[in-house]
Parts: structure tokens; sequence; C-alpha cells
């Protein structure tokens, strides 16, 4: 995905195309994704990474390999996608038809991007704990004038289409990742290590999948602790 757009061959080379020559780059879920294939495909202008997660396990790995810990990670991991992971197999596989559904109805809209809203983030069930419903509804109504939410599904039919081997390549620059309890799955940091550099590591006391969004100021202060030793380039 995002060998295809800054990869090697292209005609516009990383730094000229931003400005800078040296720099970090941070990021969750999809952002997650691109920031780690930043480190791997250019380590020579990334100075560290700093993710929120370690991806959803797509890393095959031996079972005779996996730690106790992984072991329990890795059953979880199992239990939420039987759980939760319907959307993701439907917006990978049919996302036109859902497509259809969604720009047609503005209530089924609302229904299927606040139930993310809901279940992924530390709000214990109530989403407007987290979140007002002046924070819900632009959200919800730039997707609904514009009509993108197909676009916004084609993400998971491509990211299908990276080969299992560019999982397993590790990224060599300096790894910071923050996690947050009520995200959708916590690794153990040896999960982490197997396929980054990990050198700074946070478990956070609150915050869930929406971090930046539910817990800024925790979040910009692990930023800012992570990169601090990098600031020099």
């Amino acid at each position: 995905m995002l060998r295809a757009v800054i990869g090697a061959g292209h005609p516009f080379t990383l730094s000229g195309v931003l400005g800078f020559d040296r720099f970090g780059a941070a990021g969750g879920d999809l952002g997650s994704g691109v920031t780690r294939f930043l480190g791997v495909d250019h380590a020579e202008h990334v100075v560290a990474i700093h993710r929120t997660d370690a991806g959803l396990p797509l890393l095959q790995v031996d079972p005779a390999e996996l730690s106790d810990e992984e072991r329990a990670y890795l059953a979880d991991v199992d239990r939420w996608r039987a759980a939760e992971g319907a959307y993701a197999l439907l917006q990978r596989t049919k996302p036109q038809t859902l497509a259809y559904a969604l720009s047609d109805s503005p209530i089924g809209l609302a229904a299927w991007i606040v139930e993310k809203f809901r279940a992924w983030s530390d709000c214990d069930g109530d989403v407007e704990r987290r979140f007002t419903k002046d924070e819900l509804l632009p959200n919800i109504t730039i997707y609904h004038l514009t009509e993108t939410i197909g676009s916004s599904f084609r993400l998971y039919h491509d990211a299908a289409q990276i080969p299992m081997g560019e999982h397993a390549r590790r990224v060599e620059v300096p790894c910071g990742i923050a996690l947050f309890p009520g995200d959708i799955a916590t690794p153990p940091r040896s999960w982490a290590e197997r396929t980054s550099e990990i050198v700074h590591w946070t478990v956070m006391p609150r915050g869930g999948h929406f971090a930046p969004y539910e817990e800024p100021e925790l979040y910009a202060e692990d930023l800012r602790d992570f990169f601090r030793p990098y600031r020099g380039g």
C-alpha cells in the first residue's frame, strides 16, 4: 500500500515530497501501519517512530516459539475477531454493497460509525462519557454529505493485498509504543519486539482506540517524552 506510493523507483523522493530530510513519524490504526512502513522502507529519513498499537497479529509464528503471554494475547484477539470482526470482513470483501446502503441511510451510517466509537473507546458502554454529540455528529455528517463512506472502506481491500512477508520485515529505527487499556487488543512487549526495535513502552491508565481524541494530553506527553532524544535528527 505505502510502497506503491513512495517506494523504490518513484520519481519523487520522500524527503523531497515532505520538505524535510529527517523526521519522526507517529500514528495508530491505519496510521500505525503507514508509520511502520515508513520506518521499514525509509530508515535513512526516519529518526524514530511512535505507535499506539502493534497492529492486529498478521505475523506467522511457530506456536512452539510463543510465550504464555503471547498465547493469551492471540487467544484474546481471536475472541475479539469472533465477536467484533465482521465489519472488517464485510468492508474487505463486499465494500460497495455496504457503501450503497450506508450512503442511502443517514441513520444506518450513524449507527455504523457510532457503534465503533462505543465499542472501541474507554467508555464502559456509554459513548457520551467520551464523545459529545457535537464531536460525533460532524464526523458522521462529513461522511454523509461527501458520500465517502465507500472510499473509506477501500483500504481494507487494499491492505489485504500486502504480501505476508512484508509484515515480517523488522523496523530497525527506534520505536515507541503507547498502549491504551480500552483499545481493541493490547499485545505484550515481546510480541511487538518480534518486528520492531522497541525502546519506549508506555501502558496508559485510561483511553481506548481513539487515543489522541480521547486522551490528547496523555498522548501528547508520551510523544514528547519519546521523541525528545531524537530532536537533533
